[in-house]
């Protein structure tokens, strides 16, 4: 092999004056080893990597390894050479610089050089000092060989050499791991080809056994890293968790090594190993406690569901999120997306270290700071910073009348960055909440005691202004149900309630539960404006209106949902997925699914023993015109069955049920009138049209004049869009939906103009019957099945493979759940294929597809690699 050019890069030893030559003492080998040896230096030899020496002034051994595929590869012991030379103090690329800017690319390709460190010759003065003893004679190196002090950053030189005006735009290289990268699949092949040009021009050689071209995501330096982000090799993962405990301080190093090249994913990582650093200290004897078989556990449960990092974005602050307990500190770096979605970056953390444990918590906040400027000093320099936290350090050491040296040598390197306080207003992220579990201490703060002129009206106006956040859960099993719920102040003080429900309940009951007690607890506390978060989308829907009621169970929950509601100056409402509600979800069955490293938080449980809807019964007194005062009477006293078959008394409150099953509560005309007009007021000219009418029964309201009235206030309305009658409903879009000739025939008798679409319809419209305005078709076992037009068949399908209980099924088993829930269009076999195809959740989760696009032609293997110069 040719290797680079000498003139360009070769490796030099510059072994200090004085040093005297070392011969290492003969070892012997095992005889059937000695015969692999002789193999491995024969193929030296052919490749002219070494050449025989008669008088060498240094002399090492060659230690035999045996790889995993069983054969030997002989290294050499070049111990004594390497205390010989000084460093190389050419500078290695920062790998968290290189990994963040590989990921988030369109398209990428990953080179390995062949036989790295042998593709650069050894100068000609030094070569004759690496060499080696074996069983066969003595040998010296003509090309660098592995084992050398300054061989990586020899390597790293000609590299750069190289690829000097690439690096940063077009390459990432690490010695000998190349990466090229492109911010579109269209533009990588001619980045690719300039890259390969450039290694033919100097000759550098590439193993194409390691080499991957146009991928999407790949490993590189040990991470992977694909378009989304950052993630941690699987399969250094799969190693971390068959790891057994350690049995020995050797074991339990190796073991916290590995942690430390990923601290980056796991939070409060120095926190958890904090238990195990005694049994590192010397003299100490290593017993393996409880304490500690709890912190192995609780590492391995973070490193089954470590968190995807993504690289920071040019342009847009960053945050930082610090913590601190009496044994270590810690900080998360994030950053906003374009979507105003927050996603982690880096972790830190560290112990706390002699005198360090006796500081206050102010300055334990500070040390954080300081710590987290170190670690991430090129991300603070790139970026605007915004440091969220109760306590402002910076102003703390600002306020200080007389700064210590401590004191002053922190101010000093934080100088340099553009830091700007900002006051928590909630908990937005699951990686912050991943972080405050592991220091739960972050939420006491003595900032007000120690800071010099503190300014308590603007805090006040801040509390003012800034919505109250609760986050929600319920919990039903067959032990009773439970809910959860977490209120956080403007603020940033947070309360955590987890209440018992110590009577039968379904889940959506003790979602309720959680909602209406959750709301209570912060009216109590004096909250005015308030942000609910919660996991479930049908009871936040039926509050919006979205969703009917039509179980008679959660009628008088939503009831007094919404009377609690109005109680308040501002509610706003918004759903997350369940697994970013994890905090009070945990508050909810009580479980364990935030760790703390000390004392668990003082959390209240309360029992209650009857629903919340029947301790907040209020009768209400009726007037003597009232239309609803005759219907309750009749309850009462022995009416008829027929008369009061759509009605039903529920904790006081009556309720009728409209066709399809909708739960609606009676309401008086006063009431009547101000929900007409601000459900109007809300939904005026909105689009699709709906009328006012069916808004009302969605937000689960009634009165015997609803019609009536909904239609007049639409029709004298400028803005509101025109609502087509029943009637005039069947008739429109006769060209798009593919109900209509069935609905002109029913209600019109009505056939096609067309005489085979006259005939085909008779033929048919046996299958199809009406219940009102609806049109159903008799399934194969006669059920009726509801007949979609194409918007509605869309939200049906979007709901049962991705809704709430959605299992992103296959595509034949979401056509039989439509069928099995009653639904029906003519091309719902070939909907639910295409929609399967298009669901970008199913995408991104299933098996990657290697086949080719088109058919491959037959080559010669090496043709290719031939051509780039690469064999």
């Amino acid at each position: 092999m040719p290797g680079l050019d000498p003139n360009l890069v070769s490796h030099t030893l510059n072994i200090e004056l004085g040093t005297k030559p070392v011969v290492q003492p003969r070892r012997n080998f095992h005889p059937e080893v000695e015969k692999q040896i002789k193999v491995e230096i024969e193929k030296l030899l052919a490749a002219g990597f070494i050449k025989p020496i008669k008088h060498p002034t240094w002399l090492a051994n060659i230690v035999p390894v045996k790889k995993k595929t069983g054969v030997i590869r002989v290294c050499t012991d070049y111990r004594d050479l390497n205390r010989a030379c000084p460093k190389d103090e050419f500078p290695l690329p920062n790998m968290d610089i290189l990994i963040d800017s590989t990921s988030g690319q369109g398209m990428l390709s990953f080179m390995d050089g062949f036989s790295g460190y042998n593709q650069i010759k050894m100068s000609l003065k030094d070569a004759e000092k690496t060499a080696f003893r074996t069983p066969y004679g003595n040998f010296y190196y003509t090309v660098m060989p592995f084992g050398l002090k300054n061989a990586g950053a020899t390597y790293q030189r000609a590299m750069t050499a190289v690829f000097h005006d690439m690096m940063g735009k077009e390459v990432e290289d690490y010695v000998d791991d190349l990466v090229v990268k492109s911010e579109t699949r269209l533009g990588h092949q001619e980045v690719l080809r300039r890259v390969l040009e450039r290694c033919r021009l100097y000759g550098l050689k590439m193993n194409p056994k390691k080499c991957a071209f146009g991928v999407s995501s790949g490993k590189f330096l040990g991470f992977q890293v694909h378009q989304r982000g950052i993630d941690v090799d699987p399969e250094k993962t799969r190693a971390l968790k068959s790891l057994s405990p350690p049995k020995n301080p050797k074991e339990l190093k190796s073991f916290m090594g590995r942690l430390s090249y990923i601290r980056r994913f796991i939070p409060g990582l120095a926190a958890m190993m904090s238990t195990f650093t005694p049994l590192l200290k010397k003299g100490q004897p290593y017993i393996w406690s409880k304490e500690c078989q709890e912190a192995y556990q609780q590492v391995q449960q973070l490193i089954a569901r470590l968190p995807t990092m993504r690289a920071p974005t040019p342009g847009f602050p960053l945050k930082l999120y610090l913590a601190a307990t009496n044994i270590a500190v810690g900080a998360l770096l994030a950053q906003d997306s374009r979507e105003g979605e927050e996603s982690p970056i880096y972790y830190v953390s560290r112990q706390l270290k002699g005198a360090e444990t006796r500081y206050p918590k102010t300055e334990l906040l500070c040390l954080a700071l300081v710590y987290a400027a170190q670690r991430l000093r090129h991300y603070f320099l790139a970026h605007k910073l915004q440091l969220v936290v109760k306590s402002d350090p910076v102003r703390y050491l600002l306020t200080r009348p007389v700064l210590s040296g401590r004191l002053a040598r922190w101010l000093l390197q934080l100088s340099e960055f553009d830091i700007v306080c900002t006051t928590p207003k909630a908990i937005r992220g699951q990686a912050v909440i991943d972080m405050l579990a592991l220091f739960p201490e972050v939420e006491e703060s003595t900032l007000s005691k120690e800071v010099l002129g503190e300014l308590p009206e603007v805090v006040a106006t801040v509390v003012e202004e800034a919505p109250w956040t609760l986050y929600f859960d319920g919990s039903s099993t067959t032990n009773g149900g439970g809910a959860g719920v977490v209120i956080i102040n403007p603020e940033g003080q947070t309360s955590a309630l987890s209440f018992k429900l110590d009577f039968p309940c379904t889940n959506n009951v003790a979602e309720y539960e959680a909602f209406i007690m959750g709301l209570s607890t912060a009216r109590e506390m004096g909250a005015e404006r308030v942000k609910i978060i919660g996991d479930s989308n049908l009871v936040l829907s039926q509050l919006q209106g979205s969703f009917a009621v039509k179980e008679a169970t959660l009628a008088p929950y939503r009831t007094a949902a919404e009377r609690l509601i109005n109680s308040f100056k501002q509610v706003v409402m918004e759903h997350i997925p369940g697994v970013t509600n994890r905090y009070a979800d945990a508050l909810a069955t009580l479980g364990s699914k935030l760790s703390y490293v000390q004392e668990q938080p003082d959390i209240t449980v309360v029992r209650r023993e009857t629903p919340v809807v029947e301790a907040m019964v209020q009768e209400e007194l009726l007037e003597e015109d009232d239309w609803r005062k005759p219907l309750r009477k009749e309850f009462s006293g022995a009416s008829s069955i027929k008369d009061l078959k759509d009605y039903v008394l529920i904790f006081g409150e009556l309720y009728r049920r409209l066709p399809g099953g909708v739960l609606t509560r009676c309401v008086g005309m006063v009431e009547a009138r101000r929900r007409l007009q601000e459900v109007h007021d809300v939904t005026c000219s909105l689009e699709p049209v709906t009328s006012l009418y069916r808004r009302l029964q969605r937000k689960g309201y009634y009165w015997p004049e609803m019609r009536k009235q909904a239609a007049d206030v639409q029709a004298n309305c400028p803005k509101c869009s025109t609502v087509p009658t029943t009637e005039e409903a069947f008739t429109v879009s006769l060209a798009e939906d593919w109900r209509a000739p069935h609905l002109a025939f029913f209600v019109e008798g009505a056939l096609p103009t067309d005489a085979k679409l006259a005939y085909k319809l008779k033929k048919t419209v046996k299958r199809y019957f009406m219940d009102g305005a609806t049109l159903y078709r008799k399934g194969f076992n006669g059920e009726p099945l509801r007949c979609l037009e194409r918007s509605e068949a869309h939200q049906v399908m979007q709901e049962i493979h991705a809704g709430e209980c959605g299992e992103h099924q296959g595509m034949k088993r979401l056509y039989r759940q439509l069928l099995s829930f009653g639904y029906y269009w003519p091309t719902m076999k070939k909907d639910a294929h295409d929609f399967v195809k298009k669901c970008h959740t199913c995408q991104i989760h299933a098996n990657l597809s290697h086949k080719p696009p088109t058919l491959l032609q037959d080559m010669r293997t090496p043709w290719p690699f031939h051509t780039w110069g690469l064999i």
